[in-house]
């Protein structure tokens, strides 16, 4: 299993930001995770969909045996990927801080994730499954954006963790790691 690390916005050196060096080194160290990709992105301080989406797609490659982990803005671009047609169906999608309206900031909006609205049902079946961690106490993000994506994904392959204490998910939290183990675990996958 490949993971693969969509960070926030304005995570540059990604290896020194928020948990994310945290999780490449405990994820590494799991039976059945062949590569744990954690690597700076192109544009990292506007994120900008028509250069990371194409980027995870034709240079780092996704496919049924990827989980993608997306953080804040991050999260917004791994679920343009989820309704993307052009992608394989992912073996997993891990959505943390996720936000689905730019919350009136002219930087989210310039990203391109927020002008249009959702394809719910494509997004559902865009990996064989889907988690969603948010903080109650998020300052960036109020939990009542992800209230509402859990709302909409609400299925089968979909799970919603809100938490206490985490804010916007800064530090590391030992609960990605149990979920990441869970999707190593569960051999199915699919395709589109």
């Amino acid at each position: 299993m490949r993971i693969v690390l969509i960070p926030g916005m304005g995570c540059s050196p990604v290896t020194h930001s928020n948990w994310y060096s945290w999780f490449e080194d405990k994820v590494s160290q799991l039976e059945g995770v062949e590569e744990c990709i954690i690597r700076d992105f192109p544009d990292p301080n506007k994120c900008r969909e028509k250069i990371w989406v194409p980027y995870l797609i034709n240079e780092i490659g996704l496919d049924e045996n990827t989980v993608v982990v997306g953080h804040s803005t991050g999260a917004s671009c791994a679920m343009r990927l989820l309704e993307n047609h052009s992608v394989t169906k992912m073996k997993g999608v891990i959505l943390v801080a996720a936000a689905y309206t730019d919350l009136g900031d002219e930087q989210e909006r310039q990203s391109g994730y927020f002008d249009r609205p959702w394809d719910w049902e494509q997004m559902k079946d865009g990996a064989n499954k889907i988690v969603c961690f948010h903080g109650v106490d998020d300052p960036l993000i109020p939990v009542g954006e992800a209230r509402y994506i859990a709302e909409n994904m609400a299925g089968e392959n979909f799970e919603y963790h809100e938490m206490e204490g985490v804010s916007h998910f800064f530090q590391p939290w030992d609960n990605i790691l149990d979920v990441i183990d869970d999707m190593i675990c569960n051999k199915s996958s699919g395709e589109r």
